[in-house]
């Protein structure tokens, strides 16, 4: 056997650095499915399929409770839990209460029907037009009643041969389906109306702050400016704040939480957004290239501010904290002021421009005055010395 020979440098070792593959692999798996995890949360936590789970869950838990319990009527519970699921736990005890409690009329009514109908001896045409009649002037005055309808014309339509214990058995199913569906809103997934008000009324008014900044954007170029009035994020957000904060207010909650701060916050956006049509119309003034040149910059200046603006009182809304200062975007108001008087005083700007360039100041300060008292409200909510969110 040979000896295998040593060969000795004079040379300096220069050790190389090797990358731990290891770590890098678990970081990236770990980004991965992070990644994974939160884009399954948004599909998961989307209405249609937070609210296919919580109808799901409703009418298992009516289904399970009923049989082990060995009651009758389970469709009727079934039934009850499949249409008192709503979009949020608010909007779901609204339903379920108003169901129990049209439930509760439509027995009462339709069980007296009866036993009068029988002890005067009348037919059954009698008993189903007054009790058909008096649900439906009920429904009509006050919505919430409408389930009484539905109760009262089973029970004077098809009575049963015990018309008393018949009835008492709906109206157990017809809890134990409202409750369920209350259980699985306020277990699955829950969402809160009012805290959902809060995040669409956000969206819409960081929205607002992107469509101002590309209106400017085109202010001094070839392209024809965006619509302003309905862009759809907007539209879609100020529907789903609309419907939101009708849960939020809904019977019996009412009566514990007020809907003023709601319609306040909701009244005080609404300001905002109607300036939308004005800062439209604005795109319909000829100016000359030079004009757009010298306003252009202010303009931006003024979007960037307000669009920043809008989004810290979007998170101040998100957050419930207070909104920060407002100093850049009143500097800004003022280097538009003077980008305008040196605009105007420029040999060669005609009335109409002037006219026009004044129009565009007015709209722009409007704009900034909603903001302005968007700020306000929502730090009087803050602080206490206000209407609170």
């Amino acid at each position: 056997m040979g000896l295998a020979s040593v060969r000795c440098s004079d040379e300096p070792t220069v050790l190389l650095s090797v990358p731990n593959h290891s770590e890098t692999d678990r970081s990236s798996l770990s980004t991965r499915f992070l990644r994974s995890a939160e884009k399954c949360r948004t599909i998961i936590e989307a209405d249609a399929v937070r609210l296919s789970l919580q109808t799901v869950v409703a009418v298992v838990l009516v289904y399970v409770w009923m049989r082990w319990q060995a009651l009758p009527e389970i469709a009727w519970g079934a039934f009850s839990a499949l249409f008192v699921v709503r979009a949020s736990v608010e909007g779901t005890i609204g339903e379920a209460s108003a169901r129990i409690l049209g439930a509760l009329i439509g027995v009462v009514l339709g069980v007296s029907l009866v036993l009068v109908a029988n002890a005067a001896g009348v037919g059954p045409t009698w008993r189903i037009t007054a009790g058909v009649g008096a649900a439906a002037y009920l429904s009509m005055r006050w919505p919430m009643l409408s389930y009484s309808l539905v109760t009262v014309t089973i029970l004077t339509v098809m009575p049963d041969n015990d018309i008393l214990g018949g009835a008492i058995h709906k109206g157990v199913a017809i809890l134990i389906g409202s409750a369920s569906g209350i259980l699985a809103a306020a277990a699955v997934l829950p969402l809160s109306a009012r805290r959902s008000v809060r995040m669409n009324l956000a969206a819409s008014i960081e929205a607002y702050g992107e469509m101002l900044v590309d209106w400017v954007s085109t202010f001094n170029d070839a392209r024809e400016h965006p619509p302003l009035h309905e862009p759809p994020v907007m539209k879609r957000t100020r529907g789903q704040a609309r419907d939101m904060a009708a849960q939020a207010c809904s019977f019996p909650l009412d009566m514990v939480y007020s809907h003023a701060s709601v319609d306040r916050l909701q009244n005080r956006i609404e300001s905002l957004w109607r300036t939308a049509p004005l800062m439209e119309r604005t795109g319909n003034f000829v100016l000359s290239h030079r004009l757009c040149a010298c306003l252009s910059p202010a303009l931006e200046e003024v979007a960037q501010a307000l669009k920043q603006q809008l989004g810290d009182l979007a998170d101040a809304l998100r957050k419930r904290d207070a909104a920060p200062s407002r100093h850049r975007l009143d500097a800004s108001l003022k280097g538009l002021d003077d980008a305008i008087e040196e605009a105007v005083r420029t040999r060669g700007c005609d009335a109409s421009e002037r006219d026009a360039i004044g129009v565009i100041r007015w709209v722009w300060h409007e704009v900034a005055r909603e903001v302005h008292a968007l700020d306000d409200y929502l730090n009087q909510g803050r602080t206490g010395s206000g209407p609170a969110r």
